[in-house]
C-alpha cells in the first residue's frame, strides 16, 4: 500500500484535478491507521457502527488528504 498509494494520490491531484482524497479505515486496524498517517492523511472523525463484519458492527476512521496541505 505504501508504495502504490502515493503514486495514485499524485495522479489524482495532478491529472484528475482532485482537491481531496479520502480513506476509510476500520478503527481497530492500527497498522493501517499508522500507514495512512505516514502518507500525510489527517484523521477527520469516526463513523460509528457503520459497517457489519462477521455479524458485528465496526467503526470506520475517516482520513483525508488535501491537494495544498
Amino acid at each position: 500500500m505504501q508504495e502504490a498509494f502515493p503514486i495514485r494520490c499524485a495522479y489524482g491531484f495532478e491529472h484528475l484535478d482532485l482537491n481531496r482524497i479520502e480513506g476509510f479505515v476500520a478503527s481497530e486496524n492500527t497498522n493501517c491507521k499508522k500507514a495512512i498517517e505516514k502518507m500525510n492523511f489527517k484523521w477527520e472523525g469516526t463513523l460509528r457502527e457503520c459497517e457489519i463484519k462477521d455479524g458485528n458492527y465496526l467503526n470506520l476512521a475517516i482520513y483525508a488528504k488535501l491537494r495544498n496541505k
